[in-house]
């Protein structure tokens, strides 16, 4: 009986030193993006958090962090992850802003982290959030003048004019962001900034290296992982913050030229063709850390591709390429591992290459083919579905939502059409533009 009461006497103690010893600090959250309350946000961005979790005995833990509505309770999205401890750095989260069901109003932006003993903690910002039935919508059209210079023509969403903007220089492509327009110059190798509000050439970014054929600006997107442009041109990728100022800057090795840049995430990716030789390659960044990936070599001459980093079709692969007889190929930036997975939808030849395809919901190819725009899935890869267009295809890009908006000559004109992310058939969206438009932009602002 004495020895039974002595190893109760020694549980006990045992037990209240390890309660002693608990961890009770809840982890330590520090928000730096947004870095204040009031941001405002709207349907369609694609919006970054940025922040820090660290916890006093280095034992990690989970973070959470969401929208939540007007009501302090309901969560509109959600993204979750782990944490290492105290040495971890800032964490970055992506959300893109495309639920249309979400009223506008205001919103309250939770970071939450458990650490490893169950303490937590949370830090809180609030947002004012527009929703797509409230944005304005204005359709931006680049127009050649005829006469050297392009025009910006701009119609409300209601189909009412608004003052055009003339004697802008002479440009075939243009982008978006932060009330900035990025016109790509047809034949040198600049990057012409407008202001939106003004109409007025404020900026540019100019590359003194490029040279060859024209265009010398290969392409130019929005940047989306922050305000600004992502250029290919004919020396290489820069990426410029919305006054020109250079944020990000790759060269290629001669013969190599690039061909187009896209983004998985934070990760870069640019397409480059030796000319003499018709090899192609990607090559891949992250924006963030500067970390270079593998040079993939490609054993065919592509004629479009697609960013799919998120399918899950069961064979690794966030970029897709496109050639005609053999396919659809899955390579894996980081890795270098190629895929290749089966022939492409539709029939005949793969048109308007390698500017006429892109990645739609961020997991399917589409691209057009004899005439057809063909949405092909990853999972399962073979299917897909096939939209018959009514005349030819002048431009397609996508944006941040997984849409793609595309250019078609149509008998009234140019016709500026979107096929959305969960959209069974693509939706014109505007119609009568001018046989001379070059770009079609919406600008919701």
């Amino acid at each position: 009986m004495k020895r039974q009461s002595t190893l109760l006497i020694c549980s006990i103690l045992l037990l209240l030193v390890s309660s002693c010893n608990r961890d009770k600090t809840p982890p330590t959250i520090a928000v730096t993006e947004p870095a204040y309350d009031g941001k405002n946000i709207q349907f369609g961005d694609l919006f970054f958090v940025e922040f820090a979790a660290t916890d006093d005995l280095e034992d990690g833990g989970l973070w959470r962090v969401e929208l939540r509505g007007a009501d302090g309770i309901t969560p509109k999205t959600a993204q979750a992850g782990l944490w290492a401890g105290a040495s971890t750095g800032s964490l970055t989260v992506a959300f893109a802003l495309d639920a249309t069901s979400w009223p506008t109003g205001p919103m309250t932006l939770a970071v939450v982290a458990d650490d490893a003993a169950g303490n937590r903690a949370a830090m809180f910002r609030e947002l004012n959030y527009t929703a797509a039935e409230d944005l304005p919508e204005v359709i931006v059209a680049l127009s050649d003048a005829g006469d050297g210079s392009c025009s910006l023509l701009r119609t409300d969403v209601n189909g009412g004019d608004l003052a055009d903007w003339t004697g802008l220089p002479d440009s075939y492509q243009m982008a978006y962001s932060d009330g900035v327009i990025a016109l790509a110059d047809a034949s040198g190798a600049e990057v012409h900034l407008v202001n939106y509000q003004t109409g007025a050439l404020e900026n540019s970014w100019t590359d003194a290296t490029s040279s060859g054929n024209e265009p010398l600006v290969r392409a130019v997107h929005a940047l989306g992982v922050q305000d600004g442009f992502v250029v290919a041109h004919a020396g290489g990728v820069v990426a410029i913050d919305p006054t020109g100022n250079l944020l990000f800057e790759r060269f290629s090795e001669a013969p190599w030229t690039p061909i187009d840049i896209a983004f998985d995430g934070t990760t870069c990716v640019l397409w480059e063709e030796n000319p003499a030789t018709g090899n192609h390659r990607l090559r891949s960044w992250d924006f963030q850390t500067g970390a270079t990936g593998p040079i993939v070599a490609l054993a065919n001459a592509p004629q479009g591709w697609a960013i799919v980093g998120n399918q899950d079709g069961g064979t690794p692969g966030n970029v897709c390429m496109l050639e005609e007889t053999n396919g659809l190929t899955l390579v894996e930036t980081a890795t270098g591992v190629l895929a290749d997975l089966c022939p492409l939808l539709g029939s005949g030849s793969l048109e308007g290459a390698p500017y006429a395809s892109n990645g739609i919901n961020i997991s399917e190819a589409l691209f057009v083919r004899g005439g057809v725009l063909c949405r092909q899935s990853m999972a399962p890869v073979t299917s897909g579905s096939q939209w018959p267009l009514g005349g030819e295809i002048i431009r397609l890009n996508g944006d941040a939502s997984g849409a793609v908006e595309f250019l078609q000559t149509g008998t009234s004109g140019v016709e500026f059409w979107r096929w959305t992310a969960s959209g069974t058939v693509p939706e014109q969206v505007a119609g009568g533009l001018g046989v001379n438009t070059r770009d079609v932009l919406i600008v919701n602002e």
